[in-house]
């Protein structure tokens, strides 16, 4: 009997971090708390971070949707240690792009994924069509080509100047906005 009181005492129950050991004001108090924390959504701050530590999954997910647009977005979670840079087109269209690696042993790299977060592609995937890349409609060709590196060098460094950024591929032309290009200067998780 006292082995099965201690691992109720111990029990997580739900996601509300209840326990049987709990009185019943402080139950209220902590249930009252997690779902006002679940209603609030993460907010960008003035230089276009948003802070997603201690962020539920929900949150996460309304906060995907109501991202802005045409604009580059920096989602941090240092607790986990995990930083990415992403930016949505008016379609829903994700782009996150790893041109700064945290780890330089690390790769730079990009994904583009649909309004249903399913990818679409991303970079050094032998099996798909190489895109194309245009900064302000100059073709860069895909400057993630894993045999010539410096094709990555000379496509940052338009980078920051561009005003648009559109990749084709698979006869689909995905357009995004580069506003706060600012931010393509901060590092970022380059594994996937």
């Amino acid at each position: 009997m006292n082995i099965i009181l201690k691992s109720l005492c111990l029990g997580i129950i739900g996601t509300t971090l209840l326990t049987g050991c709990q009185t019943v004001n402080k139950t209220k108090d902590k249930i009252t708390s997690v779902f006002d924390k679940s209603r609030k959504i993460p907010e960008i701050d003035k230089k276009g971070v948003v802070d997603l530590s201690k962020k539920t999954y929900e949150q996460i997910e309304k906060f995907s949707e109501k991202m802005p647009v045409d604009q580059w977005v920096y989602l941090e979670n240092k607790e986990q240690g995990l930083y990415d840079l992403q930016n949505k087109n008016k379609d829903g269209v994700i782009l996150s792009l790893r041109l700064i690696c945290k780890i330089s042993s690390q790769k730079p790299a990009f994904i583009l994924k649909d309004k249903e977060d399913k990818e679409i592609l991303k970079a050094y995937d032998n099996t798909t069509g190489q895109p194309q890349f245009l900064l302000d409609n100059k073709n860069y060709l895909n400057p993630f080509d894993a045999n010539n590196p410096k094709k990555l060098e000379v496509f940052k460094a338009a980078m920051s100047k561009a005003k648009v950024l559109k990749i084709y591929y698979s006869s689909t032309l995905y357009t995004f906005q580069n506003g706060k290009s600012e931010l393509l200067e901060k590092a970022v998780t380059c594994k996937e």
